[in-house]
């Protein structure tokens, strides 16, 4: 197996209360050929003295910003100063089964140039103990234009999970530091998906930590960023109108269901039933959804 240099990209803004975690989860790893960016984005807490304990391996360097920058752009602090042939993401709170790169980067040496990112199932904790134990549906199309329409309607892929060759970065560009939402990794996605194809490995190979510091924990904001970032890219690549109307109505759905599942009954039914009007896609997302309760019930 070729063995290329990974470079991991972990951007800390204080983190004291998961950094050990994070990085005992890298130096764990069976493949070994990596190193890991630890970015300080202006912690105010322990978060430098954390790292400084593992700064002996030569493997981990310690960079800081001058001054906040947010996640995207010190994101792209560490990977400009990579010197990997491919890109792995591993926010601070979030971490990786032992065999993760090993398995990511046997695929990748198999696959061709056109498949330019390639990800896995995860593993989600939440803080009051609930576990989810694997994502459904996030298998990538087969076709470059199909996939980007899938991607346009939701976002297959969590952020610890993807492996990225740098030289795809070199095309598309890196993470756009104007979004301060937390949809930075959705819009590089997307880029990626426009120009290659995406490849899905079904196991779970991360874990990832879901609790109130998370940026994502702002869902409704989060739905109606994610809508416009659509409706942005299915203008600018020429894509079916329709395509602006499918991906409203299941980001409605989603964030429905969503609600309903955390007993939010009124703003769940809302948006369920606003997605049936907004677009057909909102029916098929509520048949999806009656199949899978009739499949768990029997």
């Amino acid at each position: 197996m070729k063995e290329d240099l990974i470079s991991i990209i972990t951007p800390v803004y204080n983190g004291e209360d998961f950094l050990d975690r994070s990085i005992k989860s890298v130096l764990s790893q069976t493949y070994q050929n990596w190193e890991l960016l630890l970015i300080d984005d202006g912690s105010e807490d322990d978060s430098a003295r954390i790292i400084e304990r593992y700064l002996e391996d030569d493997r981990i360097k310690f960079l800081k910003n001058d001054s906040n920058s947010g996640i995207s752009a010190t994101r792209n602090k560490g990977i400009n100063n990579s010197s990997g042939e491919c890109i792995a993401l591993l926010d601070q709170d979030d971490e990786w089964f032992p065999d993760k790169l090993q398995k990511q980067v046997k695929v990748l040496n198999g696959l061709g140039y056109d498949y330019g990112l390639i990800y896995s199932n995860l593993e989600v904790r939440f803080d009051n103990g609930d576990v989810t134990e694997r994502k459904k549906e996030i298998e990538p199309k087969s076709t470059i234009i199909e996939n980007l329409e899938l991607m346009l309607l939701r976002n297959l892929i969590s952020s610890p999970t993807v492996l990225i060759r740098k030289e795809v970065l070199d095309e598309v560009g890196l993470f756009d530091d104007s979004i301060k939402w937390g949809g930075d990794d959705y819009d590089l996605w997307i880029r990626i998906a426009h120009k290659y194809k995406f490849f899905y490995i079904d196991e779970v190979l991360c874990i990832r930590h879901e609790h109130q510091q998370n940026y994502s924990a702002d869902k409704k904001r989060m739905m109606f960023r994610t809508i416009e970032l659509g409706e942005k890219y299915v203008k600018q690549f020429g894509l079916e109108s329709s395509l602006s109307r499918k991906l409203k109505s299941n980001h409605y759905y989603r964030y429905g269901i969503e609600s309903l599942k955390k007993l939010r009954v009124l703003t769940g039914l809302s948006h369920v039933i606003k997605s049936l009007f907004i677009s057909k896609q909102g029916f098929i997302e509520l048949g999806k959804t009656l199949r899978n309760r009739f499949r768990n019930e029997n």
